[in-house]
């Protein structure tokens, strides 16, 4: 598969680009729903919501397993920022 500069430029085999342009499109359009809905959640729910992300990471076991994970994942990203820049 090659990237160009433009969605337009992938090859798809089988897909209708009317599909890949009406599923652009809906994930436009949630994006701008999820844009109001932040737009009207009062500051106060937004903090309680982060604060109760953040106390709930303390349930969580440390998991080696899951750390090596993590650590895979931040050492592709590492590469794929390094070649695409």
């Amino acid at each position: 598969m090659v990237i160009g500069a433009n969605w337009t430029d992938i090859p798809v085999s089988g897909v209708d680009p009317k599909f890949i342009r009406d599923y652009l499109a809906g994930l436009e359009l949630a994006g701008m729903f999820e844009v109001e809905e932040l737009r009207r959640t009062p500051v106060e729910l937004k903090l309680r919501q982060i604060w109760s992300l953040m106390t709930s990471a303390d349930l969580l076991e440390n998991d080696r397993e899951r750390e090596a994970g993590v650590t895979e994942v931040r050492d592709r990203w590492r590469r794929i920022r390094q070649v695409f820049p």
